[in-house]
């Protein structure tokens, strides 16, 4: 595989995982690389995707309500983005993949400040 690689973006779920390894599974099959970014939690299930490389980058989603819990999160996807864009300039992807999941969020994010192409996927039949 050679050339610049499709960079997914996906959530630690299996509605988010599978429709994602699906593409991977057909890019690579048509020589594309292909790698994978999420957070840490999901790393524990991608350990089978067929991906050149796995990224993991801060993401969560609200827990509780009031200005902490907001100020935490906030605090946390900044945090995922800073840590995507320095992987998006090293990594230099054809174009950034969403599957969803709160771990899309940095990625995508990311994507757009450093001007990669970003497609979003609905799996949702």
């Amino acid at each position: 595989m050679t050339g610049r690689p499709i960079l997914l973006a996906a959530g630690g779920t299996g509605g988010h995982l599978f429709p994602a390894e699906a593409l991977a599974t057909e890019l690579a099959a048509r020589g594309v690389p292909v790698e994978l970014i999420t957070d840490e939690r999901a790393l524990a299930y991608a350990s089978h995707f067929p991906a050149r490389a796995l990224h993991a980058a801060p993401a969560d989603t609200l827990r509780g309500s009031g200005p902490a819990a907001y100020a935490k999160l906030g605090l946390t996807l900044s945090r995922g983005v800073v840590r995507c864009v320095s992987i998006l300039r090293k990594v230099e992807p054809a174009a950034v993949v969403g599957f969803g999941g709160y771990p899309t969020f940095p990625p995508l994010v990311a994507a757009r400040i450093v001007g990669a192409p970003v497609i979003l996927h609905e799996q949702t039949p």
